[in-house]
């Protein structure tokens, strides 16, 4: 009985002194990533509609769009003059700018090459449903194409770009 336990605690004490050795790998195979590749998420379809470098004039703008449209989109927050909220609405994603009374400035946003100036309010909606991106202005608005010169205005404009589906 002495010489098994004698044995249980040497098996025992070889086996803890194992465990900790280090590992017999190189550093270089312990980081060898040469059979891991990192493959990108497919590229979501997307309209053309934006692409061409335009501003865009109004008292209030209103975007929305496919899940996805936060990453073509960014707007500038200027809180000295101006309020903004990002909340979820039962529609999606909601992002919010507005001028506080009083102060003087417009909110800017992006999307795409378009440059977006509401000289009131600007709203993004990432909508949860698959549909098209819609671009409505109200109030004093004035489209430029800077590539062409060509320019649209009125109270009121609507662009769309529609999504390969």
């Amino acid at each position: 009985m002495k010489h098994a336990m004698s044995w249980g605690w040497s098996l025992g004490l070889c086996l803890l002194c194992a465990c900790q050795q280090p590992s017999k790998q190189s550093p270089k195979d312990a980081t060898d990533d040469t059979d891991a590749q990192f493959v990108a998420p497919a590229p979501k379809a997307w309209t053309d509609a934006f692409l061409k470098k335009s501003i865009l004039f109004a008292d209030e703008i209103y975007v929305e769009g496919p899940q996805g449209i936060i990453d073509k989109t960014a707007m500038r927050i200027e809180p000295e003059i101006m309020d903004s909220s990002t909340r979820t609405t039962r529609d999606g994603l909601l992002q919010d700018a507005h001028m506080k009374p009083g102060t003087g400035g417009e909110v800017h946003a992006f999307l795409n090459n378009w440059e977006l100036v509401g000289f009131q309010h600007i709203r993004i909606l990432e909508r949860v449903a698959p549909c098209d991106v819609k671009v409505r202005a109200s109030g004093s608005v004035r489209f430029v194409d800077i590539g062409t010169g060509q320019e649209k205005s009125g109270d009121s404009l609507e662009f769309e770009g529609k999504i390969p589906r």
